[in-house]
């Protein structure tokens, strides 16, 4: 398990990292695209939006400071996570 993170909804938590795109979606339900390394709590899953996808991809896949700026990395919980996942249509 990684690194554990303290969620107000969901207790205790393994810590995943998202672009702020992301955590925004939770908040305004609205899907953004989640671009995930892992699902698997174990693998410590990160995830970015279609839109830093595409910038990044625009990059030749190299993150620049001025890309890590635009993604703008929050810390959210695995169910948080989770979450955002069924949001965006990866998980059922």
């Amino acid at each position: 398990m990684s690194d554990a993170v303290q969620c107000d909804e969901h207790g205790a938590s393994s810590e995943t990292f998202v672009c702020s795109h992301v955590l925004d979606s939770l908040h305004d339900g609205i899907p953004r695209g989640f671009i995930y390394s892992s699902l698997d709590a174990a693998d410590e899953p990160s995830a970015y939006c279609s839109e830093c996808d595409e910038m990044l991809n625009a990059n030749g896949g190299e993150w620049t400071e001025e890309l890590e700026k635009s993604a703008d990395i929050k810390l959210l919980c695995y169910q948080c996570f989770l979450q955002a996942a069924r949001l965006n249509g990866v998980l059922n």
